[in-house]
C-alpha cells in the first residue's frame, strides 16, 4: 500500500508533520513555556507494522495505552515494496490529567518509511529511542521481513499476535530462531497466548478439589470451540493443557464465525468431565466439573478483548514469568 492511498485525515491524526532531522528539537518546543505540562516516560513502546489500514487503530492503541503506563511511543509504518524511498515523521503529545493538577503527557513519534528495509528501520528505532529505558516492540508484520538480529538484540520484551499469521509454521519457525540465537534475549509476549488467560483460570478452578485432581489422569480428549481466525489461541491453550498434564490428550477444534475468540473448551475422560463456556458478548464464564456421581458448576469473570486493553494488561504485569516460551515446541508440533 503506497502512501498515497492512505488519507490525508488519517495521516493528520498523527500530529505535527516534522523533518526527522528536526525531531529532537521539535518535542523539546512541545514542553517550552507550559508548566502545567509534565513529560513522563517509563518504557520505549513501538509499534511496527507494514499495513497502512491499520494506522489509525494503531494511533488510537497508543493513546490508550499512554493513558496508563507513561512511555516514548514509536509508531512504525514500514512500506518495503513502495518507490522512490522516502521518511516522513510526525510527533504528538498523549496527555492526561493527573489528579486533577498537574497534565503529565507521553510523547509519540510516528514514522512512515515508504520503501523501509531493514536498515531503515533499526536507525529509526535506535536512533529515538528515550534513554535507557526498556525496549518493548509490538511486531505486527511477518518476523521474517525486516526482523534481523541487530534490532531484536535490543529488544527486552517482544509482543506478537500469533493469531494473525497467515502461515503459523513458518513464523514460529523464525521466532524460535530467534529467540535461540546468541544475541535472542529478549521476553515474548503474544497476544494469541493472553487471550486465553481466563480459560486456563477457568479450568485449574474446574480440578482443584482433591476428587477431580485424582482423576486428572483419565482425561483423554480435548475440545475447544474458538472464533474464525483465532486457531493459533486454541492450539495455545491445547499445548498448555497437555504440557501441565504430561499427557498427550487428542485435540478437537470447532470453528464459529462470531463470538469471542474462545468461547468453550471440554476436557473428557472415563467418568470425568471439565467444561468452560463463554457465551457471546457475556463477562463471564461458565464452569462445570463432573467426576463420577459428583458435579460442581461455578461462574467465573472473564478477561479484556480488545487488543489495546490486552497491550495494556501485558505492561502492566510484563515483568512476571510466562509459561509461553516452553510451549513453544508443543505448539510447533501441533501445525501442519
Amino acid at each position: 500500500m503506497p502512501l498515497s492511498t492512505i488519507n490525508d485525515s488519517d495521516l493528520d491524526r498523527l500530529g505535527l508533520e516534522t523533518p526527522i532531522g528536526r525531531i529532537d528539537r521539535a518535542l523539546k518546543q512541545l514542553w517550552e513555556g507550559d508548566e502545567a505540562k509534565t513529560r513522563a516516560s517509563l518504557i520505549n513502546l513501538a509499534i511496527y507494522t507494514e499495513d497502512g489500514c491499520q494506522l489509525v487503530a494503531d494511533n488510537e492503541l497508543l493513546d490508550h495505552v499512554a493513558a496508563q503506563h507513561a512511555c516514548r511511543a514509536l509508531l512504525i509504518l514500514a512500506l518495503p515494496e513502495a518507490q522512490p524511498p522516502r521518511a516522513r515523521a510526525w510527533i504528538q503529545a498523549l496527555c492526561r490529567p493527573y489528579q486533577g493538577k498537574q497534565i503529565v503527557c507521553s510523547e509519540q513519534i510516528s514514522f512512515v518509511l515508504e520503501g523501509g528495509n531493514a536498515a531503515q528501520v533499526q536507525n529509526i528505532v535506535f536512533a529515538h529511542l528515550d534513554s535507557d529505558l526498556p525496549l518493548v516492540v509490538w511486531w505486527q508484520a511477518d518476523l521474517s521481513k525486516n526482523f534481523e538480529e541487530r534490532l531484536y538484540s535490543r529488544i527486552d520484551t517482544l509482543i506478537i499476535d500469533s493469531a494473525r499469521w497467515e502461515d503459523p509454521a513458518k513464523q514460529f519457525d523464525a521466532l524460535l530462531a530467534a529467540m535461540n540465537a546468541e544475541s535472542g534475549d529478549f521476553d515474548v509476549r503474544d497476544l494469541a497466548w493472553t487471550r486465553s488467560h481466563f480459560m486456563r483460570t477457568a479450568l485449574a478452578a474446574c480440578f482443584q478439589d482433591a476428587t477431580a485432581c485424582h482423576n486428572l489422569s483419565k482425561l483423554q480428549s480435548i475440545r475447544i470451540t474458538h472464533l474464525k481466525g483465532q486457531r493459533t489461541t486454541a492450539l495455545l491453550l491445547a499445548a498448555w493443557i497437555n504440557q501441565r498434564l504430561h499427557a498427550s490428550l487428542s485435540v478437537e477444534l470447532i470453528e464459529k464465525d462470531s463470538g469471542p475468540a474462545l468461547q468453550g473448551l471440554v476436557l473428557e475422560g472415563e467418568g470425568v468431565r471439565g467444561e468452560v463456556r463463554r457465551d457471546c458478548d457475556s463477562c463471564f464464564v461458565r464452569v462445570s466439573a463432573t467426576c463420577g456421581e459428583h458435579t460442581r458448576e461455578d461462574l467465573l469473570p472473564a478477561d479484556v478483548d480488545s487488543d489495546a486493553e490486552l497491550v495494556t494488561e501485558l505492561l502492566s504485569r510484563f515483568h512476571g514469568s510466562t509459561l509461553y516460551s516452553s510451549m513453544l515446541p508443543f505448539v510447533r508440533s501441533m501445525l501442519k
